[in-house]
Parts: structure tokens; C-alpha cells; sequence
């Protein structure tokens, strides 16, 4: 059985998660900055005593923010201490495509890292991608910092430019 999760970008205190069977109308519809990730299951654990706070989504993983859509088989969202998202990686066919329709990326695995603000595409067997309407970008790793809108690659690293129409 396939269920939402809510996660709400809160100012204060970041992103807290929240399972629901279907999202709350009110909840989503007073926060512009939500966030909904939905997965076959999730196994939250925000114990301190039993390591780091984590929450690990599985099966059909799709998450829609104000920004992008993004779908992959599995997910870990870290959180601190306060509950707040620290990080979160994504694996196996991530697919990450901005709402803008200005680009959109595959990879096997990707990171994200809140306090840096920088997305990270890594290779496992084959090279992450990143589709634009005048180029492909292929790279052993690359590394998005969407609020600033730059990338940069390391390793092989291929471009292939499209002539606009």
C-alpha cells in the first residue's frame, strides 16, 4: 500500500516529517514550502537512543517540492537533533526534473546536503546526467548548487551541446 508523508519546511526549526494516509488539506494548503514524499512504506526512527535520526523510504519513492519532482526506489533523510533535515540521499534511478522545465538529471545515487545547499550526482556502474534544453552534461560525479544555479564535475566528464532551434 502506497502512502504520503508530509515533510514541512518550517523557518524555525527545518523540515519535520509526518506520516499520513492521505495529506492534510489544511497542512498543505498553508505552507507554500512543502514538501511531499511518497513510498510503499518508511521506517521513521527519531530515537536518540538508537543511533542517528533517520528516515528510510522504500518502494516507488516520489518527492514533489515547490521546485522539482524527483523519483528513486529508495531514500534516507537524516535529521538533527531538533528534527530538522540535515541531509538526504537517494538511490537507484533517481530522477530529478525542476518544475521550470529548464533541466533534469539521472543518476543511481544522489546527496543532498542541507547546510551546503549542494546536490551531488554520483556514479555507481554508469555516469550521472544532466539534461538541459543546449546540453547534456555526463561526469563521474556531479555536484549542483541550485540557489546559485552553477555545477560543477569531477572525473570523466563529457558535454554534448544541442543547437537551439
Amino acid at each position: 500500500m502506497k502512502k504520503t508523508f508530509l515533510i514541512l519546511l518550517c523557518l524555525t526549526t527545518g523540515i519535520r516529517a509526518e506520516d499520513a494516509t492521505t495529506p492534510a488539506p489544511s497542512i498543505t494548503s498553508t505552507t507554500n514550502n512543502s514538501t511531499t514524499i511518497t513510498s510503499d512504506s518508511l521506517d521513521l526512527n527519531l530515537g536518540k537512543k538508537m543511533g542517528k535520526k533517520q528516515g528510510i523510504f522504500r518502494g516507488n519513492v516520489q518527492v514533489d517540492e515547490p521546485r522539482f519532482k524527483m523519483t528513486a526506489k529508495e531514500m534516507t533523510v537524516f535529521f538533527a537533533d531538533n528534527d530538522a533535515v540535515e541531509s538526504l540521499e537517494a538511490r537507484e534511478d533517481v530522477v530529478i526534473k525542476r518544475k521550470d522545465g529548464s533541466s533534469e538529471t539521472s543518476s543511481e545515487k544522489a546527496l543532498y546536503d542541507m547546510t551546503d545547499k549542494k546536490l551531488t550526482l554520483l556514479k555507481v556502474a554508469r555516469q550521472p546526467k544532466v539534461i538541459s534544453k543546449d546540453k547534456t552534461v555526463f561526469a563521474d560525479k556531479i555536484i549542483l548548487y541550485p540557489e546559485e544555479d552553477k555545477m560543477t564535475t569531477e572525473g570523466a566528464s563529457r558535454v554534448m551541446l544541442q543547437k537551439a532551434p
